[in-house]
Parts: structure tokens; sequence; C-alpha cells
């Protein structure tokens, strides 16, 4: 790599190029172990951290930095005089009143002029989250009470049958072969069921359908009361189990980041075959869901990297042509060393692209960008330095993850990391692992000594969910004049 400029944090940030000759930045310390075996190239290349040998051979972290207190200014609104305006929007007229015109006898100020709706309601929310409807588990948490995770997303295996550039499983250090075993499985789903886990996404470290077990996974879930999604390549989906997909499953989710057959082998460094066989694979699915009135939502996902920025116009077409129900663009997640190489703030530059597909939306069908992250690049720190608008990682226990070798960890970057190391379903049973005081100790230990600013990765999964719960924790005063 070439000249190493520093962060904020005085992080070594090392500059290179890529093999498709275009800059990229990462952060790998000098000293950091480096995994024998990482799996396929990234962006960037196959240097990838060895997360076990790294906490091996690190100190416990100091103490958390001060916390950073923003300051706003507070700026006193003058007291002008106004003007009635009338808008045009959708067909529908509204009145914006600009002048007190009351004062000369007429009625009084903001009477009623008829409704104005200009704020459609929400088919998905991909950016942000819900936990407005999960009080009951907020309420136990801020009177310190054990619970059961609202949501879990797990791998079912640890490899994968194509090699996207964006592929975050990499630095988790990813293993062939190795995959949940069918018996702990099951009992895991029961677990769930009796703790009273609210869903589950099979979105992890590996591709989930090469774990066979993952058909009966969902219809048992189904059973016990608990709502399963699949986030797949979808190139290997047995189609002898699709309506055992469609059936029990609340939705399925294609990660497809090209809308042709080039881009899919640039992008996911697949065969151009696999594109035509998915694509097909995706146009029974929808059929099939038609055909027999499964509730079952089928969405694409593009994960955003310049080499598809082409491919955005031709997915956000291509989905509309299969008749899935949505497509949706995000950022993507970077580890806590940039081993991937994203330079966030190039998603600025594509912004018009990203506008165009959303376009393509109608009635049945829904693109969205993920604008919050998206542009974060340009409003905040954020994607430039790591830091976050809350000092204090709080979601792991609404949100687990579990690596698809069965170890259950708090949190997807913490993968192979022991110190934070719940359990494994092999061996212990996840009712008992969430009653256990280990498992709480390690959810303290995540928010007493986690440093959110420096120690997590980009695009953190909890991220949402943790600037809600700063606030509870954080309240201002006067919170009864709302």
């Amino acid at each position: 790599m070439g000249d190493k400029p520093k962060n904020n944090d005085d992080q070594d940030i090392k500059t290179g190029i890529n093999r498709y000759g275009k800059e990229v930045k990462t952060a790998i310390p000098d000293d950091a172990p480096l995994a024998s075996n990482p799996g396929h190239k990234l962006r960037t290349s196959n240097t990838i951290v060895d997360r076990k040998a790294l906490h091996n051979q690190q100190k416990e972290k100091e103490a958390l930095d001060a916390l950073r207190k923003d300051t706003t200014k507070i700026e006193k609104l003058e007291n002008k005089k106004q003007q009635l305006e009338y808008v045009e929007y959708d067909d529908e007229v509204g009145v914006v009143r600009l002048d007190p015109t009351w004062k000369d006898g007429s009625d009084a100020p903001n009477a009623f002029t008829g409704p104005s709706h200009r704020n459609k309601p929400q088919r998905f929310r991909f950016d942000g989250h819900k936990m407005a409807y999960h009080t009951d588990r907020v309420q136990a948490w801020l009177e310190g009470k054990r619970f059961a995770p609202i949501h879990i997303d797990m791998g079912l295996t640890k490899f994968c049958n194509v090699a996207c550039l964006y592929c975050y499983a990499v630095v988790q250090n990813m293993t062939k072969g190795t995959m949940i075993g069918e018996k702990a499985l099951l009992r895991y789903i029961e677990d769930c069921g009796r703790l009273g886990v609210r869903s589950i996404g099979f979105i992890g470290d590996g591709e989930p359908t090469l774990n066979p077990a993952v058909y009966d996974a969902a219809v048992l879930a189904r059973k016990v009361g608990v709502d399963t999604s699949m986030a797949t390549n979808g190139v290997r989906l047995d189609m002898d189990r699709a309506h055992d997909v469609l059936r029990n499953m609340t939705w399925v989710r294609i990660n497809l980041s090209c809308g042709d057959a080039e881009g899919f082998s640039r992008v996911h460094q697949a065969s151009a075959d696999s594109f035509h066989i998915l694509v097909e694979k995706i146009r029974a699915l929808v059929a099939l869901k038609k055909q027999y009135s499964y509730r079952c939502t089928i969405g694409l996902q593009m994960v955003l990297i310049p080499e598809c920025y082409d491919q955005v116009i031709k997915e956000a077409k291509l989905g509309a042509d299969l008749g899935v129900d949505y497509f949706v663009i995000k950022q993507c997640s970077d580890s806590e060393y940039k081993e991937i190489g994203i330079d966030y703030k190039s998603y600025l530059s594509v912004s018009d692209i990203l506008k165009e597909a959303e376009t393509y939306s109608n009635e049945n069908y829904v693109v969205q960008v993920k604008w919050d992250k998206i542009n974060a690049a340009g409003e905040t720190a954020l994607y430039k330095d790591g830091y976050r608008k809350y000092d204090v990682c709080y979601g792991t226990p609404f949100l687990l993850q579990i690596s698809g070798n069965g170890k259950v960890y708090p949190c997807g970057p913490f993968f192979n990391k022991e110190r934070f190391y719940c359990g494994d379903i092999h061996e212990t049973s996840f009712y008992d692992i969430v009653m256990s005081d280990r498992y709480w100790a390690v959810h303290k230990d995540v928010s007493d000594s986690v440093d959110v600013h420096k120690d997590c990765a980009v695009g953190c999964r909890q991220d949402y969910i943790n600037k809600y719960l700063w606030d509870l924790k954080n309240p201002p005063e006067h919170v009864n004049f709302i």
C-alpha cells in the first residue's frame, strides 16, 4: 500500500489501488495478525484480519473516553408579517397562512381549511426501526430485568456458493463446510418459541440455503409462533421446498446487486449462468405466491458499491419485470479496519441515479433507497471517522446475532472474539444461554467497555435501535411538555 495519512483518532489509514484501478483506503494495523485463509477477494484484496488471533493478543481496552457532547445553537425565529398561500400537490390544495389577516375581523388564525395529505403510509420501513411496537421489552430493559431478544439475525453456514465483492462474512473468517446441525437448529427454534423471541432472520455469515435444515426450521418456527425470514443469493434455493418457504416465512430477500448477467459476474464473482438460474427461480416464486395467495413478501436488495453503480437502473427495471414486492438499495457495511474499502463520499455522486430508480415504483412494487445512511457521509462524520450519535451500545439484548457455526455473540463484528462469546447452541440450549449470567455479563461488557466511535464496524446493525435507546437513557428536562 502507499501513503499513510491518519484520521482524527490517529488510526493509520493506508491508501492503495484495488484490482479495478480505483483508490481504496483501509485501516488494518501494521501489527494485526492476518488470516491465512481469508476466503475470496473483496474490493481491496484478500488481506483480512484474523479476529480470533487478534483477540488473543489484545489487552483490555482502556476506560471509555469522556462522553462527547454536541452543543446545539438555538436561534430565535423572527416574527414576520405573513400572507395566505395556496399550495397544489398531488391534485390536492392546501392553505399556508403567511399573514395574520384575522386582525381585521375575519376568523381566527389556523382555521381548518380541509385535509392536505402529503405523507403516504409506508408499506415497508427499511430505514429506521420498529422499537415503538415492542414497549414491553423496552420497559423490561429500563427496569433491569432479563428478557428475550425481539429479533435474532443468524447464519446457518459459514460458507457460500458465490463471492460478492462486498461480503462482510469474509472479514468474519469464513470456514468452508461449517454449518449448524439440524438437531441443534430445531431445538434452538423450539427454545425461541419458549422464550418469546418474535422473529428470526436467517441472515448471517454464510448462505442459508446451503444448510438443508433451513426449510424445516421455517416450518417449525411458524408452529411455535416465531416469524422467520431469509436473505439469500437464491441460486441454490430448493424449489421443491418453495411452498414451505412461502407458506411459513414472513419475507424472502434476494441479495442481488446487479441487473444483468455481466454485472452478476463482476459484482458477485459467479457465472452468468447462475444469474439466469436465479432470475427464473425468482419468477417462479412470484408466480407461486400469486397462485396460492401466500403472504410472504419477496424482495431484491442491492448492496451499493462503485462496481454496481451502473446496475442500479437495470435492477430497478428487472424487479418490476419479475413482479417482486420491492427493490431496496442499501449502503455497504465496512469493518472497523475498513477491509472492504468503501469510500462513502462516493455515494453522493450517484444520488440522481438513485432518485431515478425510485421512480420505477408503482402500486404493487416499491423501489426504496436507504437515504439516511446513503446520505450520512455528506451530513456527519459517521462514515468518515465512525462517530455515532450516541456513546453507548445498548441494542444487543434486543437484536442478537448468531454465527453460522452455532456460536452466540451480541453482535456480528464480534464473531470469533472470545471475550464476547455467550455460548454454542450445539452444546447448550438457547433457553439456558439467554438465562445465564454469562450471557448478561457479555451484554453489560458491551455497554460498559465498547467505544462505539472506535471499536465498532461502519453500518452497525443496531445503529437505529441505539439512537432510540440512548434518548431513553438520556432524557432532557421537562419531558411532560411534549
